[in-house]
């Protein structure tokens, strides 16, 4: 089994609780020791890591065995704003993964993020890619009336004579639309300002519609 930890805390006098998102959901695994510096699971078991174990049939609640490493994203933690931008993606996974999403889809979504050069653009990304499988997709399909721009409260493109206000214009919109559907791969370079505005606009997103507070955005 392979997971990524989006969570740790000590655990009894000298191990650590290690929270792992896998593609079979979210396991909390008990790591033996791992607060002792000479332990082999210390640097294994930190947050922000990519790792492999065994997995026990059955349970989410278990001893951590055969741990081996897979990706400790050292480039995204040797820097303080990616690792910020990174734990976006965590926060979201922490705190709204439950039981009736589609796990092996969303830790695959994370995984490809994490992988990218531009983690501030993918971070985006993930977010707003994350919004339809917790059933809060935004609708920019366009009937081809004219569009004033997208609307939080709508959820949506706002067409002219509607009365919802703008919280993006249609040129911002267009960007929008494209960290929304775009691989991660695919995304091109994007100017600061309007990853700015992007990233307000998701914060109130997530606050308006979910009313969650995602604390590692502006």
């Amino acid at each position: 089994m392979e997971g990524l930890i989006y969570k740790v805390q000590p655990y009894k006098e000298s191990s650590r609780l290690v929270f792992v998102y896998t593609p079979k959901g979210k396991h909390t695994l008990i790591a033996k020791g791992a607060q002792k510096l000479n332990d082999k699971t210390r640097v294994i078991t930190q947050y922000l890591t990519h790792l492999s174990f065994k997995e026990k049939e059955g349970q989410t609640f278990y001893t951590l065995q055969n741990a081996k490493l897979l990706n400790e994203f050292s480039l995204i933690k040797n820097d303080y704003q990616k690792t910020k931008h990174a734990a976006v993606m965590l926060e979201i996974i922490d705190v709204l993964m439950l039981d009736h999403v589609d796990d092996d889809y969303i830790f695959h979504e994370v995984i490809d993020a994490l992988n990218e050069h531009d983690i501030y653009v993918s971070s985006l990304s993930f977010a707003l890619k994350m919004l339809k499988p917790l059933g809060y997709d935004i609708n920019l399909s366009a009937t081809g009336k004219k569009i004033k721009g997208v609307s939080i409260e709508k959820g949506g493109l706002v067409y002219e004579n509607e009365p919802y206000s703008i919280d993006l214009d249609t040129k911002d919109a267009i960007f929008l639309l494209k960290l929304y559907v775009l691989p991660y791969n695919e995304h091109g370079i994007y100017e600061i300002d309007i990853l700015k505005k992007i990233e307000n606009f998701i914060k109130k997103y997530y606050q308006y519609h979910i009313h969650v507070t995602l604390k590692h955005l502006n």
